[in-house]
């Protein structure tokens, strides 16, 4: 009797592939291109295999299937190499992954330079943002998996990131909570690296908050970089327009603060100054 499709998967998966591509079919699988769409559709259905891209699979171990999905981490080398795009997994799910969050947050977010729509993965979503110059090398950590690696954000460059993309996080106090947490693991000459990468406006929003929350050390080397290359900003980007009543301009750092920041209840010290943690939206991963 001819080996069936999940056996053939709880094969690649006894070997350690969770991935494969529509190209390695005949190879790896030994079967015809309309014999896998038959039986690749059933798998698909039974939750055994994702089709998260086109022509790209994931297999779904059987310890997984009340997920839906193994790990993200696990498979975005796999996928974003089957995408032929540089990549990052970044903002709060790298927060995360740098413990700078006491829960798992809704989405496995990613930077890309290839613009994407969000993937819907297992139980989770995949979300992808755009960057069309990507960072280089030192701002990037390679971490390891059980199942391989992926690319990770570094400290510094996943506390830019928050401010330069706002709707990762929702708003500016939850991003700054973030950061402020961060902080203790960002070291001064990492900022140094955001020159040139990161636009100035964000630097002068990164260098207010980490001000804030008593980060001065880091606050100063980012004064360095900008160097006097600063025009009025406002500092909250995450509304739509400009919130009404009093504004005050910050001298250093050019930035319009129309309220005080509010930062999560859950606090801890850093450098004697108090600030809140953000806590992500639950989810298993």
């Amino acid at each position: 009797m001819n080996e069936q499709l999940p056996d053939k998967l709880l094969r690649l998966l006894s070997v350690g592939r969770l991935t494969f591509s529509k190209d390695e079919v005949p190879s790896l699988l030994g079967m015809s291109p309309s014999a896998f769409e038959d039986a690749s559709l059933r798998a698909i259905n039974r939750g055994r295999l994702l089709r998260p891209r086109r022509g790209f699979y994931v297999i779904v171990p059987p310890q997984e299937m009340a997920y839906g999905a193994p790990p993200a981490t696990q498979v975005i080398d796999d996928l974003m190499a089957h995408e032929g795009a540089p990549y990052y997994v970044g903002l709060l799910k790298a927060a995360e992954l740098h413990g700078a969050a006491h829960q798992a947050v809704m989405t496995f977010q990613v930077v890309s330079s290839k613009r994407m729509p969000s993937i819907p993965y297992g139980r989770g979503v995949i979300d992808f943002f755009y960057n069309g110059v990507m960072p280089p090398d030192e701002l990037i950590e390679r971490k390891q998996t059980e199942a391989g690696f992926f690319n990770m954000s570094s400290a510094a460059l996943t506390a830019a990131d928050l401010l330069r993309y706002p709707r990762a996080s929702g708003s500016i106090d939850a991003a700054a909570s973030v950061i402020g947490d961060l902080a203790e693991q960002i070291e001064g000459s990492a900022i140094i690296g955001l020159r040139g990468v990161i636009p100035t406006p964000t630097l002068q929003r990164l260098g207010y908050i980490l001000e804030q929350v008593g980060a001065a050390e880091l606050a100063n080397e980012v004064d360095k970089v900008i160097a006097g290359d600063s025009r009025r900003v406002e500092l909250d980007t995450f509304v739509a327009t400009p919130q009404g009543g009093s504004e005050a301009l910050d001298d250093r750092w050019k930035v319009v603060v129309r309220r005080p920041l509010e930062l999560d209840d859950d606090s801890q010290e850093f450098s004697g100054i108090r600030y809140e943690q953000h806590v992500g939206i639950a989810c298993r991963r």
